[in-house]
C-alpha cells in the first residue's frame, strides 16, 4: 500500500506542470506539500500564536495594569516603656504571636511601690490637715454665732438703757418745772437729777458693750475667713497629693508592659537585666492586618481608581494568588516625598518615569500558616476596565487571520517548478 502511494506521488510530481491539477485530487495534503509540509504547519502555528497573543494583549493586557515593584506592608507598632528601670522579666520571644493585652515585659517595681506608699502617706496627711482646718472653721463659726448673740443682747440692753435715759430726762424736766413753780422740794429735784445721771451712765455703758461686741464679731468673722483660706490651701494640697498618688499609681502600673495590639513580635532588643529609659524601643509588633504598597508607573494610573479588583501574587508562597482591591492612590510620586526630593530646576534634565505608591488591601487576610510580613515581594494585577472588542477590531483580526492562513496554504500547495531536462 505504501509503495503504491509513493509511486502515485512520484508520478504526480514527475508529471508535467500542465497535468498538475489533474493529479491533485489523488494526493493528500501531506503528500501534496511534501518537504514543505513541516514549514507550512509551523508557519500556520506561528500565525495562530501571534493571533492568540494579539487577542490576549487586547483582552487582558489592555484592561489590566501590573507591576513587580510591590511589597507587603503593615502598620507596625513600636513598644516602648513609659518609665525607666531595670528589666526583671521578658515574657515573649522573637516572632511569637501575641494578643492585645498580653504581658510583654516586667520592669522592677520596687522603687515605684515605695513611691506609691510615700504619696499615699502624703495624701492621708493632707486629708487629716483638711479635716482639722474644717473643724477650726466650724469652731470659729460657732464662736462668731455666740458673739453675734451677745451683740444682739447688748443692743437690746442699749435700747432699754436708751429708753430709761429718755424717761429720766423727761422726769427731770418735769421735776424742774414743778420745782420752779414751788410744787416740789429741792430734794425731789435732786432725786430726779441723780436718776437721770444714772440712766445716762447706764446708756453709755450699754453703747460701749455694743461697740465691743461688734468688734469681737468682726474679729471672729475675719478669723473665719482666715480659717476658710487655710481650708482652701489644705484642700489644694490634698488635690495635689491626690494627683501625685494617681501619677504614682500609673507609674507603678507601667512597670508591666502589655501588648497594645495583636500581632507578631519582631525586632526584640531587650533582655532581663537591661536598664531601659522612657521611650526606648523594646520590640515591635506587626499586626495581621497587612496590605500591599505597589509603585505603579505614572502612565499606568490613567484608568486606575479606588475599589478596583486586584489579583495579588505572593512570591513567598510560590506565586499563590489572593483577591484584593485598590484602597487609595497617593497624591504625588514617591520621589516627591523622599528625604532628598529631586531638584529639576538646575542642570541638564533627564526625564525619568515616576512611580506613584498605590495602597492595596486584601479582601480577606491570608491564612496560609506562613506569616506574611512587611517587605515581602508581591506582583499585583489591577483590572482597570472591562475591555470589549469593537466590531472594527474583530473584522481586522478576522481578515488578518484569514489572509495569513490562505497565504500559507497557497504557498504550501503551489505546483512544483518544472525540472530542466539535462
Amino acid at each position: 500500500m505504501a509503495q503504491t502511494v509513493q509511486e502515485d506521488y512520484r508520478k504526480a510530481t514527475e508529471a508535467p506542470a500542465h497535468d498538475w491539477p489533474k493529479n491533485r485530487g489523488k494526493i493528500s495534503l501531506r503528500e501534496r506539500l511534501g518537504r514543505r509540509f513541516v514549514p507550512t504547519m509551523a508557519a500556520m502555528g506561528v500565525i495562530f500564536v501571534i493571533v492568540l497573543g494579539g487577542l490576549y494583549f487586547f483582552a487582558v493586557a489592555a484592561s489590566h495594569e501590573s507591576t513587580d515593584d510591590a511589597f507587603i506592608a503593615a502598620n507596625s507598632v513600636q513598644v516602648a516603656p513609659k518609665i525607666s528601670g531595670r528589666i526583671e522579666k521578658v515574657f515573649v520571644t522573637d516572632n511569637q504571636l501575641v494578643k492585645q493585652g498580653d504581658p510583654l515585659v516586667q520592669i522592677d517595681p520596687r522603687d515605684y511601690d515605695a513611691q506609691l506608699k510615700q504619696k499615699q502617706a502624703a495624701l492621708d496627711s493632707a486629708k487629716a490637715e483638711a479635716a482639722s482646718a474644717r473643724a477650726a472653721v466650724d469652731q470659729q463659726i460657732a464662736n462668731v454665732n455666740s458673739l453675734q448673740a451677745t451683740l444682739e443682747q447688748d443692743k437690746a440692753d442699749q435700747a432699754a438703757s436708751q429708753a430709761q435715759a429718755d424717761q429720766t430726762a423727761d422726769d427731770l424736766r418735769r421735776e424742774q418745772n414743778l420745782y420752779n413753780t414751788h410744787v416740789v422740794s429741792i430734794q425731789d429735784l435732786m432725786h430726779g437729777q441723780v436718776a437721770n445721771r444714772s440712766a445716762q451712765a447706764n446708756l453709755e455703758s450699754a453703747k460701749k458693750k455694743v461697740s465691743a461686741a461688734e468688734a469681737q464679731v468682726a474679729e471672729g468673722e475675719a478669723q473665719v475667713r482666715t480659717y476658710e483660706a487655710v481650708v482652701q490651701y489644705v484642700l489644694a494640697q490634698q488635690e495635689q497629693n491626690q494627683a501625685s498618688l494617681e501619677s504614682a499609681q500609673l507609674n507603678q502600673s507601667y512597670t508591666k508592659v502589655f501588648a497594645p495590639t495583636s500581632g507578631r513580635v519582631t525586632r526584640k532588643s531587650v533582655q532581663p537585666g537591661d536598664y531601659v529609659q522612657v521611650g526606648q524601643a523594646l520590640l515591635a509588633l506587626v499586626p495581621s492586618d497587612i496590605y500591599v504598597t505597589a509603585n505603579f508607573k505614572e502612565n499606568q494610573l490613567r484608568l486606575m481608581r479606588p475599589d478596583q479588583p486586584v489579583e495579588i501574587s505572593v512570591d513567598a508562597l510560590g506565586g499563590r494568588k489572593f483577591k484584593g482591591h485598590v484602597d487609595s492612590i497617593q497624591m504625588g510620586s514617591g520621589a516627591a516625598f523622599s528625604l532628598l526630593p529631586p531638584e529639576n530646576a538646575t542642570g541638564n534634565y533627564v526625564k525619568v518615569v515616576q512611580r506613584t505608591p498605590v495602597k492595596i488591601l486584601f479582601d480577606k487576610v491570608p491564612d496560609v500558616g506562613l506569616p506574611l510580613g512587611p517587605g515581602e515581594s508581591v506582583v499585583p494585577t489591577v483590572k482597570v476596565q472591562d475591555f470589549r472588542y469593537s466590531g472594527l477590531d474583530l473584522m481586522i483580526v478576522s481578515a488578518f487571520t484569514g489572509l495569513a492562513i490562505l497565504g500559507v496554504l497557497w504557498w504550501g500547495t503551489r505546483p512544483p517548478k518544472k525540472k530542466n531536462s539535462a
